[in-house]
């Protein structure tokens, strides 16, 4: 009977846990704006404070001040890229096909020079086949790009529309949350001094973050614009929006930029040129910058980061490869921060271990002094 029911429950949490992802999958079009318009608040909320501490304003004149200036941003860096679009429509496919004629030359040049290379190297016409098909794609995908991006800058308006609110009424919502699910004034003053740290070390990290892919994005579009490539700012964009997803990301904003300059210039020196200066852009910003800024911060072992793109990736596709460390990372802090799910957070960790003696729940959320249960982020 004990069994039985062991089983019984068992197959509920796992019922629940497919429930869960089939109203992910399925809400997809509600839960992202919702998603990105959270994290949006958590890192623009002490820009408000800030204006309500130098301008005579209340909570929503601030929320709405800053609606206003990142809405002008927003429209300007759009206008950018519809600009890009338009002239990618009219270069990039010449510039595919002559990339394509230029590895096919190449490869008939080795093959004729060194005939013992032909039995590895693909045939010419196949690298002709491919750029033709791919001229012909990149120019129904431009042809379809202006309304995409309306269609995103209309999203866009949507999820800022959501974030003035949330700025506005934030003090409110949290007061009400907190009394909504609290069941007395101890368990209230615990979720709220646990609503506060989580808040403040995703805001730190998301701060960080966005401030790190951006000095990428700018290099990139300073050394594309140094050399004359065309579309400098839309690649260095691309990079830096490309670099908030692990690992593969950062070798598809490499990429594609190198791509372009090769398909520009008449030799690779350029290419090779923009190849290094990107890589070791990346390498500095892995190796120095983000360990020096962020600490460990996340503290994800990379078989968690992996299994995480991938699952929100499925779910949500390329909004989720971007929110999947994020999200991932709000998932560990609450386990940190819950005694019954420290396993867990052991689990998804590569340093920090559950603590040998469990402190009051109070002094486990609030207490700075160890290292392991605040993340070195938590300092910015």
């Amino acid at each position: 009977m004990e069994r039985s029911g062991r089983y019984a429950n068992a197959s509920i949490i796992v019922l629940a846990v497919l429930g869960v992802i089939g109203a992910l999958y399925v809400f997809k079009p509600i839960l992202v704006p919702i998603a990105l318009a959270i994290l949006l608040a958590s890192m623009l909320s002490p820009i408000t404070g800030f204006f309500r501490r130098v301008l005579p304003m209340s909570t929503t004149g601030a929320a709405v001040f800053l609606f206003i200036i990142t809405g002008l941003l927003g429209l300007y860096i759009a206008s950018l890229v519809a600009q890009s679009l338009i002239e990618a429509s009219e270069t990039l496919p010449s510039d595919v096909e002559r990339l394509a004629g230029r590895v096919s030359n190449q490869i008939s040049r080795l093959s004729r020079d060194h005939p013992f290379l032909r039995n590895v190297l693909p045939q010419p016409g196949t690298i002709d086949i491919l750029g033709d098909a791919n001229r012909v794609l990149l120019i129904n995908k431009l042809q379809y790009g202006l309304p995409e991006l309306m269609y995103l800058v209309a999203q866009g308006v949507i999820i800022m529309v959501f974030v003035l609110f949330l700025l506005a009424e934030s003090e409110m919502l949290s007061r009400k949350l907190l009394h909504f699910f609290a069941r007395s004034s101890h368990d209230a003053r615990v979720a709220e001094n646990t609503l506060r740290s989580l808040n403040h070390q995703i805001r730190a990290f998301l701060v960080a973050r966005t401030l790190i892919n951006i000095g990428v994005g700018v290099v990139v579009t300073l050394v594309l614009w140094a050399i004359g490539v065309k579309f400098a700012v839309a690649l260095g964009v691309f990079a830096a929006l490309t670099n908030f997803i692990p690992y593969v990301g950062q070798v598809v904003g490499g990429a594609l930029p190198t791509l372009v300059t090769l398909a520009q210039f008449e030799s690779i020196g350029g290419a090779i040129l923009v190849a290094s200066i990107y890589t070791a852009v990346v390498v500095i910003e892995g190796y120095v910058v983000t360990p020096y800024i962020l600490g460990k911060s996340l503290d994800l072992n990379g078989t968690v980061i992996l299994i995480a793109c991938l699952f929100w990736g499925f779910i949500w596709g390329l909004v989720g490869l971007v929110l999947a460390m994020p999200i991932t990372a709000c998932v560990k802090l609450i386990f940190q921060a819950v005694p019954d799910l420290h396993r867990w957070a052991e689990l998804m960790s590569r340093e920090w271990k559950s603590p040998t003696e469990s402190p009051p729940a109070e002094e486990a959320v609030v207490g700075t002094s160890s290292n392991d249960d605040l993340p070195a982020v938590s300092r910015y």
